[in-house]
């Protein structure tokens, strides 16, 4: 068996066994992957990561997102293999997150094998399907859109390409380490809006649809002056994609949030009350 470097050139032979939401990460300004193969070329396991802090160069992480091998001797392999590479990026931190399915039971032990501290755990991303989300109280309701809300299609590149090196020199780049990196099209054009009055652009609420068709709330941000006026640009611009959602999207529709942070907690307290992430296996080690 060897290992194999995932890259833009080689991904699709190995997006149905990565699954094509992790996959389609591959070729994104920090991520890397490996994928360890048989005499026979099949897959025996992988990994995907993410690198956090890399373009500061001072603690540098790595986060596993995506793991998979069927036993020791093939864990250490990846692993190996994987230590070489995030050596040469200055990584001096290994954190894994991974789904606690019955079929990655076996990696808890795995991942103990391989040095990281590893607990169940409730996991930051909340999914509720829009049916659930049309229900709330505040949004039952239909809202008329704020003659200040357009969505992402009208937004020229230039102006795009404005507020994202604005958000990235505020250190606001939502769940996209990589943010100045992605292009207008990574995002729903129709679902993503942003918020400009006679002083710019003030706002930004940007959607991914993954393959899978969930949508994957990547930013939300207000530049405003005040809290309270901070706070009533970005109600304006959920009124706008929830009202969009409403009349576009199947009630089935998976809407999903990272609770990276406080405000992103808060957020899907308010707008999840009842919404509990899914358990997932993480744990850490250092690697210096």
């Amino acid at each position: 068996m060897y290992t194999a470097i995932l890259d833009e050139d080689n991904i699709e032979e190995y997006a149905a066994y990565l699954g094509e939401d992790e996959a389609e990460n591959i070729g994104r300004a920090f991520f890397r992957g490996l994928v360890l193969l048989d005499d026979l070329d099949e897959p025996l396991g992988g990994m995907i990561w993410e690198l956090k802090n890399l373009e500061e160069g001072q603690n540098v992480e790595s986060h596993i997102h995506w793991f998979d091998a069927g036993n020791e001797e093939e864990a250490d392999a990846l692993f190996m293999r994987y230590s070489e590479m995030i050596a040469d990026d200055g990584v001096e931190k290994s954190e894994v997150c991974i789904q606690a399915t019955r079929e990655n039971s076996k990696m808890k032990k795995i991942l103990k094998q391989q040095g990281f501290d590893v607990h169940l755990m409730e996991g930051d991303d909340v999914a509720v399907g829009l049916s659930e989300i049309l229900n709330m109280p505040i949004f039952k309701k239909s809202h008329s859109p704020s003659g200040c809300i357009y969505s992402l299609e009208n937004m020229e590149l230039r102006s795009y390409r404005r507020i994202i090196a604005k958000l990235d020199t505020l250190g606001q780049k939502g769940t996209c380490e990589d943010l100045s990196y992605l292009p207008l099209s990574y995002f729903e054009k129709n679902i993503s809006c942003y918020y400009e009055d006679e002083n710019g652009i003030q706002g930004l609420l940007l959607f991914h649809r993954s393959p899978s068709g969930s949508l994957y709330l990547k930013v939300m941000r207000a530049v405003a002056e005040t809290q309270k006026e901070a706070t009533m640009i970005l109600m304006q611009m959920l009124f706008y994609a929830v009202e969009y959602m409403r009349e576009n999207c199947s009630d089935s529709t998976q809407i999903i949030v990272d609770r990276h942070n406080d405000a992103a907690f808060l957020l899907a307290e308010k707008l999840y009350p009842r919404g509990f992430g899914k358990p997932v296996y993480c744990g850490s080690r250092m690697e210096k």
